[in-house]
């Protein structure tokens, strides 16, 4: 196998065969649904009905049964009002759907092998939807995520520039705050008065850029990007547009128009996770237990590595084993200064898991195997070391959260660092390396994307019309980046250097990270649309597949073999994860006796 690719586990990604599961596959059946299914000797059953809404259009609406024996849930999408939910294990479900301004009633029934069991849902109008056969016009708007109950569902619906009003303070926002925080990342954190948006900005800021707030491994701002006259005037902006005298609102996105035959085959699949206890640290601290980027394994198919992100800890997870209680495994940070370490990144290379820790100043080694970790100190202290990738010679590199303007390397074979500084203040975000080991970092306030070439040890950058947050690349070598407060998604050619952007289509958008598939379409995480979005580099078009729960936060995509993408689901269903199969949910394949 050629190492020298987009990266060595990605290039893996994109040929891998996975042997293991055609051999299960062979002795028991195909199914392209659940791995999960795949270890029960009994054959699947079926979940078929219809969803009424009285005289609304039903289109695309999210079904989904919970397999209440297994934590599993698999949600798909109705077809004219009606659905069929392939390959589901024997068990007892709860089915319902999940669609913003309507309630629906959740029916348990049990599903048996190789039959099919009807259920039909008839919801309940619980609030005005505009178009909603296309989509409800807020699925998120509709929601102030910091308001009250009662406040949320009555928010007024407005445009970007009457819920920000212009302003020099907002301009300074644009530039520093945004690119974090994204369009929704003030008016929904409720309505403060001015000593409460000032301890909030006062969080975010710290004159030697450093990640300052342990237990929460919060960001810092440095005074080079934004003057302390700046600052005063975003609190000040703030108190009076979001104060606790203001008017109740949220943006007014577009509607969501959902394509029924891309939807028609789609299944997403969540697997709820059996954490251990929280544990209190010396300092006081009890890791709050959130979960941050998913990493599917290719050295053993259906494992899931998982960045405990504020839980110090890495989890593994079965999705192959049906037993919650055992699917799960907990890898503990032990360090002697017993804080909460935060590791962040994480990728598997040659059957051990890597990772960086945002507030714990270390790059992180675990041997699955033995359970034995490794933590390596980095050079440089309280900057928040966030993502990292590895090249084609076993050398990671990564990048500094907080403002301290760089990117590092750490050699495996003779644990050395060396880093660079392409830019001060550059509050490195993700980093991938192409084919050629070439490195490329994006930074959060920088509308350029940086690239390193380790052959003549120059440093290139491709200006962008914003600060990206994720990069990634294709399988033909083209460099992808996701504007997460941009609206769009640009395409580097490495070769002739032009920078190609793509809208989306709905305004206001929040693209967050992207991953290519084996055909060249790029998978796009949208969290105000709440939806994954795939991009088709030949017609341009974009299609969304909304998420299976509502207000899903997922900080980072990953793909499979066989071209799954897999996330975190970090919402108030629980931490879990998730994989979206784009063709997943058809009828399973019997394989005739060897």
């Amino acid at each position: 196998m050629d190492t020298r690719t987009t990266s060595l586990h990605q290039q893996v990604r994109f040929s891998t065969t996975r042997s293991s599961l055609a051999l299960l596959g062979a002795a028991l059946l195909l199914c392209p649904t659940s791995t999960a299914v795949a270890q029960n000797v009994e054959t699947p059953g079926v979940i078929a009905g219809s969803v009424t809404a009285g005289q609304r259009d039903v289109r695309s609406f999210r079904v989904k049964a919970r397999d209440t024996m297994h934590r599993i849930s698999y949600t798909v999408y109705t077809v004219g009002g009606s659905y069929q939910i392939f390959n589901l294990p024997p068990s007892t479900y709860e089915v319902s759907v999940l669609e913003e301004g309507f309630e629906s009633p959740v029916e348990t029934v049990k599903v048996t092998s190789d039959e099919t069991t009807r259920v039909n849902l008839t919801l309940t109008v619980t609030a005005p939807v505009a178009a909603q056969g296309a989509g409800a016009r807020g699925a998120t708007a509709q929601r102030s995520y910091g308001g009250s109950a009662a406040d949320d569902r009555f928010a007024e619906l407005v445009d970007f520039d009457t819920l920000y009003p212009p302003s020099p303070a907002r301009d300074v926002m644009l530039r520093s705050c945004f690119g974090c925080h994204g369009p929704a990342g003030f008016h929904r954190r409720g309505r403060k008065n001015e000593a409460g948006w000032r301890h909030a900005v006062e969080r975010m800021f710290d004159p030697n850029g450093r990640v300052a707030d342990m237990a929460a491994g919060v960001p810092q701002v440095t005074y080079d990007l934004v003057s302390p006259e700046e600052k005063e005037s975003i609190i000040q902006y703030l108190t009076a547009n979001f104060g606790p005298g203001s008017s109740v609102r949220d943006l007014e996105l577009d509607p969501l128009v959902r394509d029924e035959a891309a939807l028609s085959e789609a299944v997403y699949i969540q697997y709820e996770l059996n954490r251990a206890p929280p544990r209190q640290l010396s300092n006081g601290v009890t890791p709050r237990g959130s979960i941050h980027s998913a990493f599917a394994s290719l050295e053993d198919p259906g494992i899931v590595w998982v960045s405990g992100n504020g839980s110090n800890a890495i989890l593994r997870v079965d999705t192959r084993d049906p037993n919650f209680t055992s699917r799960t495994t907990e890898y503990w940070i032990d360090n002697p200064d017993n804080i909460n370490v935060t590791p962040h990144g994480i990728l598997e290379y040659r059957g051990r898991v890597y990772w960086v820790e945002l507030t714990g100043d270390h790059f992180g080694e675990l041997d699955p195997e033995t359970g034995k970790m490794q933590r390596y100190p980095l050079p440089t202290k309280g900057a928040g070391p966030h993502s990292v990738w590895v090249d084609s010679r076993g050398s990671f590199w990564y990048t500094y959260f907080a403002s301290a303007g760089k990117i590092g390397r750490f050699n495996l074979a003779t644990k050395d660092f060396t880093e660079w500084e392409p830019l001060k203040g550059f509050s490195g975000y993700g980093i991938v390396v192409d084919r050629q080991d070439r490195v490329w970092a994006v930074g959060l306030h920088t509308p350029a994307i940086f690239m390193y070439n380790q052959e003549t040890s120059e440093w290139k950058s491709y200006p962008m019309s914003n600060p990206a947050r994720r990069p990634t690349i294709d399988s033909n070598g083209k460099v992808w980046a996701a504007h997460y407060f941009g609206n769009a998604i640009s395409q580097i050619d490495p070769v002739t250097g032009k920078v190609t952007e793509y809208e989306l289509p709905l305004k206001d958008g929040n693209p967050y990270d992207l991953w290519p598939d084996k055909d060249g379409n790029l998978w796009v995480e949208n969290g105000i649309y709440n939806s994954l979005v795939k991009f088709d580099q030949g017609t341009q078009q974009f299609t969304y597949f909304p998420f299976p729960e509502f207000r899903v936060h997922t900080p980072k995509l990953d793909r499979d073999a066989e071209g799954n993408l897999w996330f975190t689901l970090r919402n108030q269903a629980g931490p879990g994860i998730a994989t979206l199969k784009p063709k997943g949910n058809v009828p399973v394949r019997r394989v005739a006796a060897q």
